[in-house]
């Protein structure tokens, strides 16, 4: 049994080309790479009982040799592939069970119902140049892929490098990472081979994607639980990224800021055991992505906020149906630039270097007896004292919500959103029902204040800037109307905030 870890870079077929000819890339290497032509048969029951498990089975033919290989990811789905894999030559065309008592498929194929319904379920076939580099003080193979996954008639090509740290240091892996990044637009894979091929079966296609639910250890190290937080941070961006790339989808623009924004959060809760040169420049970069996807939300929020809500009441309104073709334009403009932006190198290179951070960033290293100290506290610890102090920020800075100015209104808005990121990150340290019951009140009060405060910021906005005719001005006037009402829900809900105990005070 090997342990492999092995980062994967998603680009196009021509960036795939670029890179293989480029002299940036030819300057490391010190020995020609060898071309290689592969053909894969993955192997699975109708109901994919092995996927499910998170294990693979695949024959490889490689020239005149047929390898058998069993995988298993033990941290399944993110970015970072840290898995098992066995490996054993076979013979002929089917799998061989007689080798597979050590590895992760022994339990699954000790069901008589599972063992005897495997079988191949799709192929994958790859032409690959395999180059070895002595990178810093490691040894990493690079492989060069051009695929196709083929399930019956169906097919789909992609293109990807894979780097597999052989020996040496994982910080020298990230470290060829960026510098791929520097000759090539490249992304974080976070699609294995094998799941290519159980998308094609289904017809799945990237799918707007919400936040995952978290269950951190209470044990687990502080510096490990910021990694698997900002881990799933970076997934959920870069699956909404991939919508975003294809169609202008109002969900997946949402979705991307919220992943960035949760990401900054993480950052911000973290800061002091995460903390080195890089950590404001890693946050700052991930505000620019931001940013430039901020004008098309803006837009859609305005637009399903105030317009759409208006159609009824002004149907047939030449002025309000002019209004409609002038947002809806501009709304093109801005995702036109929002895509722009997510293909753009900075976005790629900044997405890289995120992920370079998070992994081996020099805060994962640190000397420093207070540092390290810091880095290897469990979580629990870390936790609570975190969310105490985020909470009594919020408390002080909206103790008289309602003679706040808007700008101040909104600060209270941004530290709410902290705390909610927050408690999601570490919900699941708290198992207890009583608990359980608190946490889901809370969390329920910040979101609906920080809805009603976005709602108050918004009508403050639209205060500042002119409308383009007297129908806009009329609905923001209309619009404008609930303000007094939208306050003092507001207060009321700051109030049951408030009013709710801590649910991180029940322990761990």
């Amino acid at each position: 049994m090997a342990e492999e870890i092995e980062l994967k870079l998603a680009l196009s077929p021509a960036s795939l080309q670029r890179l293989s000819t480029h002299p940036a890339f030819l300057r490391l290497q010190s020995v020609r790479g060898v071309h290689k032509r592969l053909r894969s048969t993955y192997f699975d029951t109708p109901e994919h009982d092995l996927h499910r498990a998170g294990v693979s089975l695949r024959l490889r033919a490689d020239g005149e040799q047929t390898i058998q290989t069993v995988k298993s990811a033990r941290d399944f789905g993110l970015l970072v592939m840290d898995r098992n894999e066995w490996e054993h030559p076979v013979v002929g065309t089917a799998p061989d069970f007689s080798c597979i008592a050590d590895t992760a498929l022994a339990t699954l194929i000790a069901d008589d119902r599972c063992r005897t319904a495997i079988r191949p379920i799709f192929t994958i076939n790859v032409d690959r140049e395999v180059v070895p580099l002595d990178y810093r003080a490691s040894g990493i193979e690079v492989a060069l892929d051009h695929g196709r996954v083929s399930v019956g008639r169906r097919a789909r090509r992609f293109a990807e490098v894979e780097l597999e740290l052989k020996r040496g240091d994982a910080t020298d892996l990230y470290a060829l990472a960026q510098e791929i990044a520097a000759i090539v637009s490249v992304r974080p894979g976070y699609i294995a081979k094998s799941d290519r091929g159980y998308d094609l079966i289904t017809g799945r296609e990237p799918a707007v994607t919400k936040a995952p639910s978290l269950d951190l250890a209470p044990d687990t190290p502080t510096g490990e639980a910021f990694r698997i937080i900002a881990r799933s941070c970076l997934k959920q961006f870069l699956a909404n990224e991939e919508v975003l790339r294809r169609a202008p989808v109002s969900g997946a623009v949402h979705q991307a800021r919220v992943a960035l924004r949760r990401l900054r959060a993480a950052i911000s809760v973290f800061r002091k055991v995460a903390d080195d040169g890089q950590r404001i420049f890693i946050s700052g970069e991930l505000r620019w992505i931001a940013n430039r996807l901020g004008a098309a939300r803006d837009l859609d929020v305005y637009i399903e906020n105030v317009l759409e809500p208006a159609k009824a009441e002004h149907a047939g309104a030449p002025a309000f149906a002019e209004l409609l073709v002038n947002y809806g334009k501009q709304r093109e403009h801005a995702y036109d630039s929002a895509q722009r932006a997510i293909a753009s190198r900075r976005c790629t290179r900044a997405v890289i270097a995120a992920l370079a951070w998070v992994e081996a960033g020099a805060w994962t290293r640190s000397p420093d007896k207070a540092a390290r100290k810091r880095r290897e506290q469990p979580v629990w610890k870390f936790a609570s004292k975190q969310l105490d102090r985020r909470r009594r920020k919020i408390i002080a800075a909206g103790a008289e919500l309602a003679t706040l100015t808007p700008p101040e209104r909104h600060e209270v808005r941004i530290e709410l959103k902290k705390l909610r990121y927050a408690a999601e990150f570490f919900a699941g340290l708290f198992h207890e029902p009583e608990t359980r019951k608190r946490y889901k009140a809370a969390v329920s009060a910040m979101s609906t204040l920080q809805d009603l405060l976005g709602e108050l910021n918004d009508i403050a906005v639209s205060r500042e800037r002119a409308a383009l005719s007297d129908a806009e001005q009329e609905l923001r006037e209309e619009h404008a109307a609930h303000e007094s009402e939208l306050l003092a829900r507001a207060e009321k809900t700051y109030r049951a905030f408030v009013d709710t105990p801590p649910f991180w005070h029940d322990g761990q």
